[in-house]
């Protein structure tokens, strides 16, 4: 039952006496749809709810939109309270509310992480605290996951997996790469031992066109053999001129009981994504050869219709699991992935003309662009496999935790070198190193105003020859949660690791990257203040490798740095609605910078070791239950720049992000209505390594404003029946013109339009 009083001069009340106050509530900050509501105290009328009526737990610990406990951030089981870091957790029931299938679109929903795209549909740098996400893990495990040429992650397909941990922060305990932005950990879909399962169909704006069928099936009357099954598809034109997208994903999962202490787990998963008209780099210019502005439609892609890019990840994984009599547990995991990249890409768009200038700026006549192409393919090979033995332990009276563990990951990646020619209109031109044509080995077009010339096309061949890099990473660990008193615990923890990376290149030249016996280590502290709230504050070192070249065709040098992490953070209804306040510092070094104009012996873009940069800030955040019918998520971010040495920013100064969802009561209690919005400040960028022409070329970075936004969402579901609904989603409601990249190259990526998506679910 939900008791509801107007009282003005009250907050929230939890039977028992516990009271919600302003604090854990600086959500309602997100529904006036601004950042800088988070700074303004808002009074709520009260509301006395009985904890029992609140959603309970599902079998893999979710709760609406939040989780019981998460092993996320230092590999013991702990509540979100328990845990001395900001860990976000991305539910199921968040995912299907807003309609999320991508990764891409899953971190655009989390509370401060950031993203600019380098083209549509490749290379995507997910960002948090200044810098880019680089630690991806699938159920705990290394997995190459970065969205980029190569990367796993435009192929990763959200229907497979159960929710998606981010952990804010460095996180070098489990991952032994110190990533001071934060780690993703997605949990694949589980087995159940009761028969039951779900299905869907999208259709929505442009033409998309999605099924998903999950089911859940016990293969033993007991269920202690059972399995789980996931199939999804996704056709979709786009708004953008000559783009479609296609999607495929599957996954079988079968657990199986030894007995009542011992679980074997074994699996495979395939997912597929391929994106026509993505083009390489941004798609639209932000300056005319003659200097002045453009102002081009959003449809605007002046690409070939033979521009792809195509990849395929292939998983199998194992898993034992056996609970000993004492409450230890003992935990291993293995999995491979293969990953296959191919890109055939062309756009017309500014790029290098060699010498420091750069060239093939559009004219407002139709004149001026110049057909670029990429010809690349890679093959990742990657082998994980982690143990882990924890549980309690009894010391001076009281009840502690420890954590050992050791995680080993092996990655192969193979690319073939090409020959490349581009013809058309008569011409035939060749490419240097890498298969690349810029603008000073491009093809003229007629008229970008009607698009790429019909006879325009690229030709690949492989020449026989071939690089690979094998990179190998170890790390042994150790933690432990102290109860020093009723209200005091602390997390120490320690981890060594191994780290190396020998490249061959086509020419057959190795070179070799090795750090052994690198020690990170972790220290956290919780105070609970009473049964509601906790200060806490963690440190953890930053180890982290590269994979940019130099212009020698070696490694740049790994990062190092520090992270510390001090705050309050409160939970309510039994852990239904969690909320935190933090303050972060993070400081790193050596962070890969461009070299001026330089290319690899490859043909990509060299970097170097640059100075480093930190950053700090604070971060908000409430995730969960307010009553029975009524879930909310929301997060703020302020992040400032004390040094700066990049490639130009990309994340803005305030970022803020909200969803709820309320269903409703009495005669419309079938009808969940839901809105949401993220926005984020200008972010003072750089247009670079190309800048603002004249006389159509030119030789320098300029500085450009990349227009802050505030992008709402909306959604309605209709239970038709206890197990069909039928929903709409719409995706930037008021149809804000925004960019998710502006002065790459000197150029912009617009976002989406407004989009509408109506699904019809059905559960069994």
């Amino acid at each position: 039952m939900v008791r509801q009083s107007i009282m003005t001069d009250a907050y929230p009340v939890l039977r028992g006496g516990s009271r919600l106050t302003p604090l854990a509530f600086f959500v309602a900050l997100g529904l006036s749809g601004t950042a800088a509501a988070a700074n303004q105290a808002v009074e709520l009328d009260a509301t006395t709810i009985d904890s029992s009526a609140l959603p309970l737990a599902d079998d893999s610990g979710q709760i609406g939109y939040t989780v019981e406990s998460t092993r996320s951030s230092t590999g013991l089981k702990l509540t979100p309270r328990q845990t001395p870091q900001s860990v976000t957790s991305i539910t199921r029931q968040q995912m299907d509310d807003r309609d999320i299938h991508t990764i891409e679109q899953a971190l655009d929903t989390t509370p401060g992480v950031s993203m600019s795209k380098m083209e549509v549909g490749g290379r995507t740098d997910f960002r948090a605290r200044g810098y880019s996400i680089s630690n991806w893990k699938i159920d705990g495990l290394q997995f190459p996951g970065g969205s980029d040429f190569s990367g796993g992650g435009n192929a990763l397909n959200m229907d497979l997996y159960e929710r998606i941990d981010i952990v804010r922060g460095a996180n070098g305990l489990l991952g032994g790469t110190g990533d001071p932005s934060a780690t993703v950990n997605l949990i694949r879909k589980a087995p159940g031992k009761t028969f039951g399962g779900s299905a869907y169909a999208t259709y929505g704006s442009w033409d998309k066109r999605r099924l998903g069928a999950d089911l859940n099936l016990p293969l033993s009357e007991d269920g202690r053999l059972r399995s789980r099954f996931v199939m999804t598809q996704q056709d979709a034109n786009s708004f953008r001129d000559n783009q479609s997208e296609r999607s495929r994903a599957a996954l079988a999962n079968f657990e199986f009981d030894l007995d009542d202490a011992t679980t074997l787990g074994a699996g495979y998963q395939y997912e597929y994504n391929k994106v026509v008209g993505g083009g390489w780099g941004a798609n639209i210019p932000i300056w005319y050869g003659d200097g002045s502005k453009t102002d081009l439609p959003r449809s605007t892609n002046v690409v070939p219709s033979w521009s792809f890019g195509e990849y395929i990840t292939r998983t199998t994984f194992g898993s034992l699991a056996h609970r000993f009599d004492n409450d230890w547990s003992l935990d291993l995991k293995v999995a491979q992935s293969t990953g296959e990249a191919l890109n055939h890409r062309g756009l017309a768009k500014v790029n290098s003309s060699g010498r420091g200038v750069y060239g093939g700026y559009w004219d407002q006549d139709g004149s001026g662009a110049v057909l670029n192409g990429l010809h690349s393919s890679t093959d990742t090979t990657q082998q994980s496999a982690q143990i882990d033995l924890s549980g309690p332990f009894q010391l001076l009276g009281r009840t502690h935790q420890a954590m050992v563990g050791y995680n080993d990951s092996r990655t192969v990646a193979w690319s073939p070198q090409y020959s490349c020619s581009m013809v058309g209109g008569g011409k035939t031109v060749n490419s240097g190193v890498g298969c690349q044509f810029r603008a000073n080995n491009g093809l003229g077009l007629s008229n970008w105003l009607d698009g790429v010339d019909d006879d325009y096309a690229m030709l690949a061949s492989k020449t026989g020859l071939h690089s690979k890099t094998t990179t190998r990473l170890q790390g042994l660990y150790a933690a432990t949660r102290l109860s020093i008193s009723d209200p005091l615990s602390v997390i120490l923890g320690v981890r060594s690791t191994d780290y190396s990376a020998t490249t061959r290149n086509v020419n057959g030249a190795r070179s070799n990257q090795q750090n052994n016996g690198i020690v990170t280590p972790y220290m956290g502290v919780v105070y609970d203040l009473n049964d509601t709230y906790s200060l806490y504050a963690s440190y953890t070192d930053i180890f982290n490798p590269q994979t940019e070249e130099t212009a020698s065709g070696t490694k740049v040098e790994p990062i190092r740095g520090q992270s510390y992490e001090s705050g309050i953070k409160g939970a309510w209804f039994d852990g239904r609605l969690n909320a935190s306040a933090a303050y972060f510092r993070t400081k790193q070094e050596n962070k890969a910078v461009m070299d001026g104009d330089l290319l690899t012996p490859t043909g990509a873009t060299a970097y170097k070791a640059g100075s480093g940069q930190e950053t700090d800030g604070i971060d908000l955040e409430v995730a969960g239950a307010l009553t029975p019918n009524w879930n909310v998520y929301a997060g703020y971010t302020y992040l400032h720049f004390r040094r700066l040495d990049s490639d130009g920013r990309s994340d803005p100064s305030h970022l803020f992000k909200a969803s709820t969802t309320y269903r409703l009561s009495g005669p419309l209690d079938r009808l969940t209505l839901g809105a949401g919005v993220t926005a984020q400040s200008n972010i003072r960028a750089i247009s670079s390594p190309a800048g603002q022409p004249s006389n159509g070329v030119s030789r320098s970075a300029s500085d450009v404003n990349w227009s802050g936004y505030a992008i709402w969402n909306a959604m309605a579901k209709y239970q038709l029946t206890d197990d069909t609904s039928v929903s709409l989603n719409a995706n930037n409601l008021f149809d804000k013109h925004y960019y998710t990249r502006y002065g790459f190259y000197a150029g912009a990526i617009y976002g989406d339009p407004r989009n509408l998506a109506l699904t019809v679910s059905t559960a069994f």
